[in-house]
């Protein structure tokens, strides 16, 4: 089976996750991005608490190519970290993950 996981990530604006969604889909890095809804989101950084309007988004990738989203992700995200979170699909249908196996572009052994 092939490893998949889901990359979960926020952007400040829908046109930076738009944007960001592209340059993962166009590098064939990702086989598909979900742009979610506004969020509300609070946390602490630099030891102050923050509260932004962001947009999640969940990209869908294999396992060996976690490493190279994520350097695209920091390439073109315009916070300084953003907070990039990966989770091991565990189960996911056949068809589906022949799709992401097949859409997105293997390493560069």
């Amino acid at each position: 089976m092939t490893a998949i996981v889901e990359i979960h990530v926020t952007c400040p604006t829908l046109e930076d996750a738009r944007r960001l969604s592209h340059v993962l889909l166009d590098a064939r890095l990702a086989a598909c991005v979900n742009i979610g809804k506004e969020v509300d989101s609070r946390y602490l950084w630099q030891d102050e608490k923050q509260r932004h309007d962001e947009w999640p988004l969940t990209i869908k990738t294999l396992v060996s190519r976690f490493d190279d989203c994520c350097e695209a992700i920091r390439q073109n995200h315009p916070y300084d970290t953003p907070a990039i979170l990966g989770f091991a699909v565990d189960h996911v249908d056949a068809a589906t993950a022949d799709w992401i196996a097949e859409t997105v572009r293997p390493t560069k052994d």
